[in-house]
């Protein structure tokens, strides 16, 4: 046994003032040295650029508290396929990390994010997801009071509030929730967007899922990212539904959606897009489902759609009731034909019909003006019907020479392709038909 003489309890008293004082203060010296010569924040920078996958930048980095980490001035970006340039992907004017076991929580102070476009943000996203499993962590959490959103639609960066989400990282996939305020459509029109990685299939699919929750419709321009929307529907048309769009490994993109479009400019989409043809009031498209995707020889595309147009009052051309007549088969009602003949446009108090657009381009179209018409009438005006549903298919080449008619030396030509018409390409082309016979508005 140890004798406890003076002297060893003079060392063993200065062993404990040195571990319980020196050695920490000398800790905390060294490490105030490291955090603060010039060298530090780009270690940091370095740090994170080998966690995420791509090149970063930061002003300053601070500690506040033990666990937490304090960046002033963060940008991301990646380098281009080609040429070697760098490209920002997003910024943020401050972001605090706080972590506890294997849960990290991040703060953002206006957050800015960027791609060329929608399809390019979706991989983008898809590839820090695919990061982030990567790290020790199983549940990621993050906020933002606003986010600056630039999807490369020209139409510039778009203003969300109240950013709210989660990563959940598991064995074989990972899913990034994110909940927020849509742009333009006040505090209580709420977004939710779901994005998933899975590992389980081959090749790896990526699936984001978009969709109105609870509040208002959103403003039409919500689907900028896909479309000039308000010039197609008018700066007062407004949108709510779903949205999910699928990318496996390096093929093309798919999507599905339902919902409504509601207070649609039957103007804009009509009168702006297709010379000639007049149609105006304010209607609501509901689309119960429609798919894009790849077509094969056609390019990507709509495959199918199914919906309902539906419109309280408005006027039509009378060259397009004939158009329609004749390319696509309405049947025009005796009261019509005996107005055509004398008017430009007619005045109609209801417009409605049923659509399904098969792959093979035809279009199957029924009546919807409710119990108060036949199932087949699509137009009516003030006491009588107007228009009929085709007896059988029409189909979208039909459609095409509507909207854009053909001289009747021309009757032959599949489709008519000018810069206006090349969007209906989108739908699925029908075959060619099998005889030049058309129909007129007057029976003959």
């Amino acid at each position: 046994m140890v004798s406890l003489t003076r002297p060893v309890r003079q060392g063993l008293a200065t062993l404990v003032l040195a571990l319980v004082s020196v050695v920490p203060t000398a800790y905390v010296g060294l490490t105030a040295w490291r955090i603060n010569r010039p060298g530090h924040v780009r270690d940091i920078e370095v740090e994170l650029g080998r966690r995420l996958g791509m090149h970063v930048s930061l002003r300053e980095v601070g500690y506040p508290r033990p666990g937490e980490v304090r960046g002033r001035g963060l940008v991301l970006r990646r380098e281009e396929p080609r040429g070697g340039r760098l490209a920002e992907l997003a910024r943020a004017e401050s972001v605090e990390l706080e972590w506890v076991d294997r849960e990290l929580t991040i703060r953002l102070d206006e957050p800015a994010l960027r791609a060329d476009s929608p399809a390019e943000a979706l991989a983008q996203t898809a590839a820090l997801l695919a990061q982030l499993s990567r790290l020790s962590y199983e549940h990621v959490s993050f906020s933002s009071a606003t986010c600056r959103l630039d999807l490369g639609t020209g139409d510039g960066a778009a203003v969300v509030r109240d950013l709210a989400g989660e990563c959940v990282i598991e064995r074989e996939s990972a899913t990034l929730r994110v909940a927020l305020a849509a742009p333009g459509s006040g505090t209580t029109a709420r977004c939710e967007a779901i994005l998933t990685r899975d590992r389980r299939t081959e090749p790896i699919t990526t699936t984001l899922n978009v969709k109105t929750i609870e509040g208002p419709p959103l403003p039409a321009s919500a689907l900028s990212a896909f479309f000039d929307a308000p010039e197609w529907l008018g700066p007062r048309a407004t949108v709510m539904g779903e949205l999910e769009l699928k990318k496996a490994g390096a093929g093309g993109l798919e999507a599905r959606f339902s919902g409504s479009l509601l207070d649609v400019d039957l103007g804009a989409l009509v009168g702006k897009r297709f010379p000639g043809q007049h149609l105006s009031g304010r209607a609501r498209l509901k689309v119960a489902s429609a798919r894009w995707g790849d077509r094969g020889a056609q390019g990507p595309g709509w495959i199918e759609v199914k919906g309902e147009l539906t419109a309280e009052s408005g006027s039509i051309g009378v060259g397009l009731l004939e158009a329609l007549s004749r390319e696509m088969r309405f049947r025009p009602s005796p009261r019509l034909k005996g107005q055509i003949a004398r008017r430009t446009d007619l005045d109609f108090r209801a417009l409605g019909f049923a659509f399904t657009v098969t792959a093979l381009g035809e279009i199957q179209i029924h009546g919807a003006l409710g119990p108060d018409f036949a199932p087949d009438v699509v137009l009516a005006g003030a006491t009588a019907p107007l228009l009929s549903a085709p007896e059988g298919a029409a189909n979208v080449h039909g459609l095409i020479k509507t909207l854009f008619p053909v001289a009747a030396s021309d009757s032959a030509l599949l489709v008519p392709l000018t810069a206006l018409s090349r969007p209906l390409l989108a739908l699925p082309v029908a075959p060619a038909p099998e005889s030049g016979r058309a129909t007129s508005v007057d029976g003959n």
